[in-house]
């Protein structure tokens, strides 16, 4: 199916990625479209939604008008629109993604779509063009509302152009976790339950984190920036001075937040459409080690750009939040095979593929591989950095001795986690059961020791250090640690107590990486003995000889 243009390039000649789009578009968009434009309610759900958008605006605008200046009317409406826009989006994007995959199943025509011949990618790609355009739909008839703040005043032509740019990104974003979740779902109504719940809890918490409460962190950086309103990432473009700052936190770390976690979502999505007996690891583990690089500069950025008073307390922030990504990816990765299937070595062997491209394949080990060599550079980068600028900042000793003990204690533990993950997985009947068990021993860890520290403490009139000593065996102890460090002189008990239990953590993840390499070990070789019995009896079938005797 092609479209007919202006331009028809010469036979073999290389199409750039704007011709082969108007040329080849994606047949799957191109079905979904069209049965999208037969559909006679479309227009009415846009009308709908426009006309109660006016209504809205227009009451807030009428009502603040009589009483309030012309400027701050402007503004409120201006964030009321975007507000109300934001919640539109992020919650119709994932529940329209939702309907495409989930859809296909139900109504018994995905094996028809896998009969194409399509690969996942241009599958995914397709549906999520499909999604996508339907939610822009709804973005351009709002569009006209989002205007009625001029006629006010209070906000520029650059402000509101920004604003619906990042309208356009968190429209794509939703739509990517949509479709993500409805490509592991099987049943339709399951699959718009599920993305529902995800979203009412998800993304009421992104706004006023990140926007209600990042304005707050704006306006400590740009004072020119007020305090509260929620969309004050298009107003920071029109009005903070350009610099380091404005590029990093501005400009950067946005893209990255964006980008990031749809590159997750496209990744999840083809892993899930791909056969089981296919490569459904290199995707997610390649955005894995770009994403472990990128957050930790992320991390820096944030360490050293926000202006604040306390920058060794930042940089444990930042420790922490890596931390809690490397733990998330061992969830993520809990749903590696055991090894490479026949089928993905073969297509190795024809592509003569590199080593590099092997240790990026399906296979526990080699997921735990990969998350030790790219969770460690990643801490190591961090670290570095973050020492580097405290000692040119020349703060305190004490302080740089807790950061170091986050850090320490960090690295041990997600050395166990990754050694226990691997270990329930060759363990555990399937992934969901290896990821319900991390997450209970995970829970237990973490939770345990503070409960157990605190009952003690209730019940004995003791030293506090002491019955905090308690709770050294959880991941959370040397961030109390850091802060007890600023406070206690009994320093060497604090410091020894952190550095056993690393040391213990340490040891305990290499026995389990050792169990869990032997596991996989024996259990591919068995694999593979069972494949080759099998090849030799079908070869003894064929050439008409009776089959030997198995041993």
């Amino acid at each position: 199916m092609s479209f007919q243009t202006g331009h028809h390039p010469a036979p073999g000649a290389r199409l750039s990625w704007y011709e082969r789009l108007l040329s080849e578009p994606n047949p799957v968009w191109v079905r979904e479209m069209k049965q999208s434009a037969r559909l006679t309610r479309t227009p009415f759900i846009l009308m709908g939604v426009t006309l109660l958008m006016v209504l809205i605006i227009g009451s807030i605008g009428g009502v603040m008008s009589t009483a309030g200046d012309p400027g701050v009317v402007g503004a409120t409406i201006f964030h009321t629109f975007f507000s109300l826009a934001f919640f539109v989006v992020m919650m119709a994007g994932p529940a329209v993604a939702a309907n495409s995959i989930a859809s296909e199943r139900e109504g018994r025509t995905w094996e028809a779509l896998q009969l194409t011949g399509l690969p996942p990618p241009v599958v995914a790609r397709g549906k999520f063009l499909a999604a996508y355009t339907g939610i822009a739909m709804y973005i351009v008839m709002m569009a006209p509302v989002g205007a009625m703040a001029f006629l006010f005043g209070g906000v520029t032509v650059a402000e509101t152009v920004s604003a619906f740019v990042w309208l356009f990104l968190f429209a794509g974003l939703g739509v990517a976790s949509g479709l993500a979740i409805s490509s592991k779902m099987e049943s339709l109504r399951g699959a718009i339950l599920v993305t529902l719940f995800v979203a009412l809890l998800v993304v009421p918490n992104i706004y006023l984190t990140f926007g209600v409460g990042g304005s707050f962190l704006a306006h400590e950086i740009w004072p020119l920036l007020p305090e509260g309103p929620p969309v004050w990432l298009p107003v920071a473009y029109a009005r903070a001075p350009f610099g380091l700052p404005y590029l990093g936190l501005l400009v950067v770390a946005p893209l990255l937040a964006i980008a990031l976690p749809g590159w997750f979502f496209y990744e999840a999505t083809v892993a899930n459409l791909t056969s089981i007996t296919e490569d459904r690891s290199t995707g997610l583990r390649r955005w894995f080690l770009v994403t472990s690089i990128l957050l930790s500069a992320g991390c820096i950025a944030f360490t050293l750009g926000v202006p604040t008073r306390d920058r060794s307390l930042t940089a444990i922030i930042a420790h922490s939040t890596y931390f809690l990504f490397l733990a998330a990816c061992v969830f993520l990765f809990q749903g590696e095979p055991i090894g490479p299937s026949r089928r993905v070595e073969m297509d190795w062997q024809l592509r003569q593929a590199s080593a590099f491209t092997r240790a990026l394949g399906p296979g526990v080990m080699p997921a735990a591989r990969a998350q030790l060599v790219a969770g460690g550079a990643g801490v190591l980068l961090l670290l570095g950095v973050t020492l580097a600028a405290l000692a040119i900042e020349k703060v305190p000793a004490k302080e740089v001795l807790g950061l170091l003990l986050v850090s320490v204690y960090g690295v041990c533990f997600f050395l166990f986690l990754v050694g226990l993950g691997a270990w329930l997985r060759t363990r555990a009947p399937g992934p969901a059961m290896s990821r319900i068990l991390l997450g209970v021993i995970l829970f237990l860890v973490v939770v345990g020791p503070w409960v157990l520290a605190a009952v003690v403490g209730a019940l004995s009139s003791g030293n506090s250090l002491q019955d905090m000593l308690i709770a050294a065996p959880s991941p959370l102890f040397p961030v109390a640690s850091a802060d007890e460090l600023r406070r206690k002189t009994d320093r060497e008990l604090l410091l020894a107590v952190n550095l056993l239990f690393s040391a213990a953590w340490a040891l305990l993840g290499v026995g389990l990486l050792g169990a869990a390499s032997h596991r996989c070990t024996r259990i591919i070789r068995e694999h593979k003995k069972a494949l080759a019995e099998s090849d030799a009896l079908l070869k003894a079938e064929d050439d008409g000889a009776p089959p030997a005797p198995v041993a």
